[in-house]
């Protein structure tokens, strides 16, 4: 798959992990997780918080395969945070890291990452942040980045 850019998703949930998201695509006829990569929150089950799992990253769809995360938008890699509207420092922290890994890996600019509201006739308002403070924390670390 020829990577175009990357999609940041949330979960639109308080808990989860990237094996609950596949199970819940599953139930909806898909084939695997829709995300190339989930960041948990740590809140792993409604009532099991695991304070160490903040921020943890875990992989889903291989990577060379087309996701399933955004109508026309497939041709971009899937981020999902965990969570709904408030999302922890180490999830940040580790979405930043996560996207300067893959601008490198795959040449893309700091404007090829873009929220899933901003997908053309998405409708959505996920993942419920402004993703131009994002790009904003992209561009002031990709120089740190590349040293």
């Amino acid at each position: 798959m020829l990577v175009k850019g990357i999609v940041v998703h949330c979960s639109d949930s308080s808990f989860g992990n990237a094996q609950m998201i596949e199970d819940w695509h599953k139930e909806r006829g898909w084939n695997d997780i829709g995300y190339h990569v989930t960041i948990s929150n740590g809140q792993i089950t409604k009532d099991n918080h695991v304070k160490f799992m903040d921020g943890s990253i875990e992989i889903g769809r291989d990577w060379s395969k087309a996701g399933a995360h955004a109508k026309g938008y497939n041709d971009h890699l899937g981020i999902c945070l965990i969570g709904i509207n408030d999302f922890t420092t180490k999830q940040f922290n580790s979405l930043v890291e996560v996207c300067l890994e893959l601008m490198e890996t795959y040449n893309l600019k700091v404007s090829d990452v873009i929220g899933h509201y901003e997908c053309k006739n998405s409708g959505k308002t996920c993942p419920n942040f402004d993703v131009e403070e994002l790009r904003s924390m992209l561009a002031a670390k990709k120089d740190e980045w590349n040293g």
